[in-house]
């Protein structure tokens, strides 16, 4: 393996999502452009799709979408490279060696912006892997996906295009935008943490029996902000909204945010908004998934 992978316990300080060290502030009609920040438009990529070392990667569940019409240049990365079952829990991290290699095979180095497009939670499930491999400060979501592209006028092929040229990915994990069930737990009653539940009503409740859930419900102490708030036409709201709502959830400076919902996927949207806005947050993994299973942890349900 090229990458030079260290230790999981080491903790290395994320860099502000507003700045990118790697990156230069691009010349645009005779003034700086500022450097981009976690999301990004149709636009801002129309005008750096040619930068040195920019990855654009194309998340889906199958090939289909991407081999109708895909942004040229996109890498398509299945979501189940990112994603992996791990005995009950239907959606889990991978080993970060394995992580590791097929980043690497996608051409994705130690230098570079990296854009993902696609449907929503693809793109802010694989955000947050690469924030988890201690990617942050590169890492842009095209706001509005593929559409966005195609109504600012950008092109589209069908053709597969030449294979990556592999890269030498240096790994340094995040372990604390993660958390377990015993972090959550210790969480929910702390007034410094919110937990964030990013599924319907329904499923809040309890009404629904969902796949992988043992016991219908909520974790106690959790409010709940259905992730397709933060979604207006297909795009992320502008962040003062965003911000609204958050505080209206009770998201706060200073306060952490947890985010769950069945198996990590939707929370993930959660915990991007959250990052977008500057807010701590981790995302627990296991989710409803993870906690109904455990017998000694509570559940609440709507009676």
């Amino acid at each position: 393996m090229r990458s030079r992978l260290l230790a999981a316990g080491v903790f290395v300080s994320l860099v502000a999502f507003t700045a990118s060290p790697v990156l230069p502030a691009q010349e645009s009609c005779g003034e700086r452009e500022p450097p981009p920040g976690s999301l990004v438009s149709a636009d801002w990529l129309k005008r750096h799709r040619a930068d040195s070392g920019l990855v654009i990667l194309h998340p889906d569940r199958t090939r289909a979408g991407f081999d109708s019409g895909h942004i040229p240049g996109a890498r398509f990365v299945p979501i189940a490279q990112y994603m992996a079952r791990q005995g009950d829990l239907l959606t889990e991290l991978p080993p970060v060696a394995r992580l590791d290699s097929l980043f690497e095979s996608l051409g994705v180095g130690d230098r570079g912006r990296i854009v993902i497009y696609g449907e929503i939670l693809p793109a802010t499930r694989l955000f947050f892997t690469l924030e988890y491999l201690g990617l942050g400060d590169r890492i842009s979501v095209l706001n509005g996906g593929l559409e966005s592209w195609v109504r600012a006028g950008g092109a589209t092929t069908a053709e597969a295009g030449p294979a990556p040229v592999p890269a030498s990915l240096t790994v340094r994990l995040q372990p604390d935008l993660l958390a377990d069930a015993g972090y959550v737990n210790a969480g929910r009653t702390n007034p410094a943490v919110l937990l964030l539940d990013a599924r319907t009503r329904q499923e809040f409740d309890g009404a629904v029996q969902e796949e992988g859930v043992a016991r219908p419900g909520h974790i106690p102490g959790a409010v709940r902000l259905d992730w397709t708030e933060l979604i207006h036409e297909g795009k992320f709201r502008e962040q003062g909204e965003l911000r609204q709502l958050f505080a209206a959830a009770g998201a706060a400076p200073g306060r952490e945010i947890i985010t769950y919902c069945r198996v990590g996927s939707r929370a993930s949207a959660l915990y991007f908004a959250a990052r977008l806005l500057g807010y701590s947050v981790r995302l627990y993994d296991g989710s409803m998934n993870d906690w109904a299973s455990r017998p000694e942890l509570p559940v609440e349900r709507k009676p």
